[in-house]
This record gives C-alpha cells, structure tokens and sequence, in this order.
C-alpha cells in the first residue's frame, strides 16, 4: 500500500478498513465486571468499511465506504462471556466492488471538490447510474451511516396498553404470558440506514443482512410506490424515479407514542424533500407529503419534538443546477450566499388534525449542523403549569439542540480536498459547539391554518407559508462537541442531559491532511445552560454561557469544582468514538455510555495497524453519573479479537427489544464471510453478478433473446477455432513428413526444413486466438451459472 503518509488521512491508522469478519467470537472482560443491567442486550455501530480502497491519489471521503456492522452481545448472566461479531454488510454494491476491485459509485470529494470538472462529475454520475441498471441493482446505498430499531407496537403507550390487556388476560386465566406471545408487537427488525436508498434489514444477534426494507403498510404502499398525485412523467420515468425509495440516515422513533419519523430529499424533483410517518400501527399516516425547501440540499440529518417536526435547511447544496449555473460550481457545494433556514411545521403535516403549513426561521448567517442532539415544545404558561399530557396545550415555541459549524471546513477535510478560500477565511476560528436555538411560532399560526389538499402538497411551486422569530440562539459551551446523544427515554422532550464526543485540543474540523480523533467524552446539563443564556436576553448572542475550555472543565473537577459540564478524558494514544447511552435507573444520568475505543500505540512504526491478537479495540462501559471522575468511572473493559476502526453511528438493543424480532419466511442462506468473498477471483464475481437475479425479478425478454442467440453462436464459434487449428497442425505436419529424409543425399533436406518452419510461424500467426479465448470466456459463464446457482435465491 505504501508508506502511510501517502495514504489518504481517514484511510490511515485506525481509519483504516479491516478485511475479516468474526461471528459469536468470544471476548474476555479485561476490567471490573459488565453490568447486570446489560446482561442480554447487545450494542451495534455501523460505518464505513472500503472493501476495496482507492489506490493513493484517487478520490476518498470519510462518509465514502462499504457499511459494516460491528456489535457486541452481553451475556445473560454473570456466568457467561460477551461476544463480538462483524458483518459486512451484503448489498448489491458491495457485490459490485469485490467484482470490479474499486467502488462504482463516485466518491463525496469527487462531487464536493472545487477542481472537478463538469464532464469528469457527470461521467462519474452516469457511470454508477448505468452499472446500476445493468446489473439490475435498483438500489445505489451502501447502507453505511446509522442503525435503527423499529417496528409496531414501540413507544411507552404500548408497553401501557400491552401491560393492561396482560392484566386482563391474567384475571381471565385466558393467558400465562400475553405480552410474550403478541404476535401483533413481532415485527422489529434492526434498520442500517444510509441516505441514498431505502433501509436495509439486519438480523440480530448475528448481524446478517436480509433484505431492503421498503416499510409497506396493510395496503401494500411503500418507499418505491409512486401514488403521490400531480406527477409528471419524468417524475414517473426519469430519474426522480431512482432516488423515490431514499431515506434519511437519521430516522426517529418517538420514545412514547412509538411513530416512525422520516423524510428523503430528491435531486432531480421539487418538492425536494418529502416527508412520512408511520405510526405505531404501521399505519402510513403521513405519506411523502412535499416541503418546499427551495434548491436541492444535502440534509443529513433533522429534528422532531412530541408534537412538530423541524428541518435544516441549511446551505448545503447537492443539485445538477450546480453545474450549469454562471459560474459552475460542484454538484455538492456550500452556497454562502444562502440563509441558515429552518422549517418547522406540525407532525401530522395538512393532515385534518393539523393543516398547517409549515414556519420558516432564517437566520441570515451561513451554517452547517450534521445531527441534532435535541427538541422539545415549549407551552403557554397556564396549561404548562395545568396540564401533563399534550392534548389540549398550545405550543408557543419550538426548541432544538444541534452541534452548529459556521463553515463547511469538516465535510472538505474528510476528503482531504483543498478547501476553497471563502470556507478558509469563514472557518478561520470555527469550533463546533452544541447550539441551542428557539423558534417562536408565529400569533396566528394556531388561529388560521391554512388549508391545503394532496395536489397542492405535491405542487413545486413554493407555498404560501408563515415566517416565524429566532428568539434565541447561542451557544452552550466553548469545548468542540459533535455525536451527540441524549437518553432515549427523553427523547423529544426537555432532556436535562446531553453526552457526545469532544477533544482536549484541536477541533472536528481539521487542517488538511489530519483526521479529527476523539480523545474526551462530554456530558452537558444543557437545561441548566440554556436558562443561563436566555436570561442574558433574546437574539443572537456568539458567546458561549460556559466559556471555559476543555482543559479548565477538567482542572475544575479536580479541584472539586463541578460545573454543568463534566469531561470524561481518556488516557493518552487512546481515543473513542460516538457513545451509546443506556438509562436503568429513574434519574435521567443513571445509566451506562458505551463506546469503542482503541490504543494507537498498537500502530506500527509506519503507522499501519498491527494484526497481533492482542492488539484488537475495547469496548468501554462508563458509568454516566461519575464520568467527570476519570478512569474510576470506567466499569468494565471488554477485550475484542480485533480493532474497530473509528465510525460513525450506533445502537443498544435491550433484550425486550431483540425478542420481538419478526421471523423470518424462510431461512437465510448462508452468508459467506468477507474474507471468503475477497478471496474469490474475478470471474466468479462476474458470473455471479451477470447471472444473479434476485428472486423477485428474472431476465427481460431481450436478456433471454440474446443469450438464446450467445450460447450456441459460442459453441459454434469455439467448434470452428478448433477445427481450424487442428488443420493448420495437419497441414504443418504433413509438410515436415514430406520435405525431411535424414541420410538420403537426395532431396533438398535444408530448404524444406526452412519452408517447414516457415509454415510452423505462419500457423501460429493466423491461429484464431480472439475466437478461442472469447468462446472460452462465453462457456466459462456457462459453468459459473451452474457452479454458483445457490446465488440466485438472493433477495437485491
């Protein structure tokens, strides 16, 4: 691969991918002892995992990279031992890339990078577009970002109601275990999600991929139905068909009611953001209803409290109108001259309950927010202090927490692309803080809703709307701070606690040619932070209510001074990544963080990872109530068979979650390991991707024609080779039979042995070579559809 300073800077280190999967590999518990609040649940992060990397000088991006899951399944006892296993994840790209030895799809620096040129973008574009279709792929997500549980009957309400019909039961002796046995609640399924398709099922506890998860309901609508009315036919046929399955990355699941929130943003169609709920019924209750969110953005990621659902419509562009507009910009470019707006409207978006159009809050000054941390309502006083349920309170405001960029510096540096002159000059003192803002819904928002219907949901044209009042914005600390995580009991509502990652020095956004590590943890009392700032008075205030750095939060604490922030550091070469927190207590931090974490003095000396046994990751059990207190805070440290590399996003699975996964129609066929797949040649993985079809789908008729048409015009083609050059043997051989008579002094022995020779070189020069090999190669497809058929019963 070369020295390691060649290597792009997210493929290096512990950046860099890992090549074997492991399944139910034993792990030993080098520190303290797991909790019993986690015994048989099981934690699970995704991220990418290039299969094949690009060779040094191609382009890479951090978001770039097959999906790989990585869990670690706690025992059911004390006397049992956890393990780790990982999975690739098996999707037709990934078929693909074993197939070709480098992605077909382009990298996010390619379309993000100043110095692509137009055709150079476009051919990349059409290219995977084009590979897509004829490998009859349909999907073009390498399902790499985030992992989601969800299924019908989630949410506290639920859990209520499936506790009183047990009740019931039991008074009836009708039932010993109705709860157990509700097949009505047997239908989770663990999601793995990326925005560029639809989400990909994964079976638990051994992470093996299922199939697309397209969320049908009772009626058979889903992700790829195309029942929205007032479509056009390029809405219908072009390519806003292609992207009509893509979901977001970051889904929400309301922790009470059970709803399924998402949305998906569109290229090539306005609307370009169409938005969903399902609820807790599996009922389509909000089905790709359009917002108008102006040109096509990048949205990774959004926000939603009990009641409204609020959108980052930030500068972010990814459009084609990039590339022709007067000075041609790339497809995914950070547009300066856009507001920071954000659209808030009801849950049930022009639903009869709550036909609102939706708010919008601009804030005139450019910014970047990957996730959210947070939302919750903010009520009128009276029915506040009145009430404890939402039926019959009016929302006055909406609140949201959200690690805020000012410039666009992180997404170029994970791609370790030159970032252009307005983002340097913009991000110059960026530091990613949590942001708190408040948007103030507006006097007759409640009053005079407006009505719309179906058609004009679906209409490009931009609606009518209210604009509402960011009262506050600031932000909460100075420490940088990104990943960040709340309870999921709290979920949706005034959380007191946020966890996420941050650093003793530097920022997320680093220099070119670095890669930002997690060397500290941080917990933040954000309602406490946030009554601070807004007691300095409302607008737009840059400084942040607690302004001390990393390094002081932590001499604080040492000195017995805590503050609304505790910082968890970690020992030096050691570094985490995104944590998972896991509430089992009744105060909101009485819980456990998970997180990965890995030893970088395991590199080599040229910085490449080692592969010694002993020189695997550690997945980390931190007590969330102590983690100013350092190291003492660390409850137990699980050893595992190999290094983690750093990632993106994660669960925790409780195991009354994992047992209402839904069965399955059939088993699974087995799944070969990713070091099995690697080993494979070339034309094995060219026979199976020619000759695969997944089992809802067979050859078109031009498909059957031709190779009607191929099979026996091969076997022709290889019959007439062979004949020709059995007689060009026998013509070569009757000439030297003829002209050679050792010992005779007759006959010209010397010239006909010239001649023969001749004839020798003349036969092998019109030797049929290109009719021989391509015959060859035609019946070895042949015999790989035949070696490979198992292959066939795969679902895409």
């Amino acid at each position: 691969m070369g020295a390691q300073g060649h290597i792009h800077p997210f493929l290096r280190g512990n950046f860099a991918p890992v090549e074997d999967e492991h399944v139910a590999v034993t792990c030993t518990v080098v520190h303290g002892a797991i909790p019993r609040a986690l015994h048989g649940g099981q934690y699970i992060r995704n991220g990418g995992n290039p299969v094949h990397p690009p060779e040094a000088g191609r382009h890479y991006h951090w978001f770039d990279g097959d999906g790989m899951l990585h869990g670690v399944l706690f025992p059911s006892d004390d006397n049992g031992a956890p393990v780790y296993t990982n999975r690739a994840l098996a999707t037709p790209l990934l078929t693909l890339t074993l197939l070709s030895l480098r992605s077909p799809i382009p990298s996010i620096a390619l379309l993000i990078s100043p110095l692509s040129s137009l055709p150079a973008v476009a051919l990349a574009v059409l290219q995977a577009f084009a590979i897509a279709v004829r490998a009859r792929m349909g999907v073009l997500s390498v399902a790499n970002t985030s992992v989601v549980w969800w299924g019908t009957g989630m949410g506290s309400e639920a859990a209520a109601e499936r506790a009183a019909a047990a009740a019931e039961a039991a008074e009836a002796e009708a039932s010993e275990d109705t709860q157990g046995d509700d097949e009505s609640v047997r239908n989770h399924r663990l999601l793995a999600t990326c925005e560029s398709g639809p989400p990909l099922e994964v079976r638990v506890p051994g992470l093996e991929t299922v199939g697309w998860d397209r969320l049908a309901d009772a009626a058979g609508a889903s992700l790829k139905s195309q029942s929205r009315p007032g479509r056009s036919w390029w809405s219908r046929w072009g390519l806003p068909a292609v992207q009509e399955d893509w979901m977001t990355a970051h889904p929400r699941v309301d922790p009470v009611d059970g709803s399924f929130i998402f949305y998906s943003c569109q290229m090539f169609d306005a609307p370009h953001v169409r938005y969903s709920v399902i609820d807790r019924h599996g009922r389509h209750v909000v089905w790709k209803a359009g917002v108008d969110v102006g040109r096509a953005k990048m949205m990774h990621d959004f926000a939603a409290t009990r009641t409204h659902t609020v959108l980052l419509n930030l500068p972010l562009t990814l459009s084609p109108a990039n590339f022709v507009s007067r000075r041609p910009l790339p497809l995914l470019h950070f547009d300066r001259a856009l507001p920071s707006e954000f659209v808030v409207f009801p849950r049930l978006l022009r639903t009869p309950s709550t036909p609102h159009e939706p708010v919008r809050f601009v804030d005139p000054e450019p910014s970047l927010i990957f996730h959210t941390a947070n939302a919750w309502d903010e009520y009128t006083p009276a029915e506040d202090a009145a009430g404890d349920g939402v039926t019959g309170r009016t929302v006055i405001a909406v609140n949201m927490l959200g690690p805020r960029f000012k410039s666009a510096k992180l997404v170029y540096a994970a791609g370790a692309v030159d970032i252009p002159q307005p983002e340097q000059e913009a991000g110059a003192d960026d530091v990613v803080r949590l942001h708190y803002f408040r948007f103030v819904l507006p006097p007759g928002y409640h009053a005079s809703p407006a009505a719309t219907d179906a058609t004009t949901a679906s209409s490009p044209a931009r609606q009518p709307t209210m604009t509402g009042e960011i009262s506050h914005s600031f932000p909460l600390t100075a420490i940088p701070f990104e990943f960040p995580a709340v309870s999921p009991r709290r979920a949706m509502q005034p959380a007191r606690f946020v966890y996420g990652c941050t650093m003793r020095s530097g920022s997320f956004d680093e220099r070119l040619g670095g890669a930002a590590k997690v060397d500290a943890l941080a917990k933040i009392d954000v309602l406490a932070l946030v009554e601070r700032g807004r007691r300095r008075g409302p607008g737009k205030n840059m400084t942040p209510v607690d302004g001390r750095t990393t390094a002081d939060i932590l001499a604080d604490w040492v000195n017995g001074n805590r503050g609304d922030v505790a910082v968890f550091a970690l020992p030096d070469g050691m570094y985490a990544q995104e944590t998972q927190f896991v509430p089992v207590g009744d105060d909101e931090d009485d819980g456990y963080l998970l997180t990965y974490v890995y030893d970088e003095t395991y590199l080599l000396p040229d910085g490449t990872p080692s592969k010694a046994p002993d020189a695997g990751s550690e997945l980390w059990v931190i007590d969330a109530k102590r983690m100013g207190d350092g190291m003492s805070a660390v409850v137990c440290r699980i050893k595992l068979p190999q290094r983690v590399p750093y990632g993106l996003h994660g669960t925790y699975l409780a195991p009354s979650l994992s047992a209402r996964q839904r069965p399955l129609a059939a088993p699974l066929a087995p799944q070969e390991p990713l070091q099995a797949k690697l080993a494979k040649s070339r034309l094995a993985h060219f026979a199976s991707v020619l000759f695969d079809r997944p089992a809802d789908r067979s050859r078109t008729v031009a498909e059957r024609l031709a190779l009607c048409v191929l099979w026996p015009a091969s076997i022709g083609a290889l019959a007439l080779a062979a004949a020709e050059a059995l007689g060009s043997a026998a013509r070569t051989r009757n000439t030297l039979a003829a002209g050679i008579h050792p010992g005779s002094g007759t006959g010209p022995a010397m010239p006909l042995l010239l001649g023969a020779q001749q004839e020798q070189t003349e036969w092998a020069a019109a030797f049929p070579w290109p009719q021989t090999v391509s015959a060859l190669l035609v019946l070895a497809l042949l015999v790989g559809q035949k070696v490979f058929p198992a292959q066939k019963a795969k679902a895409d």
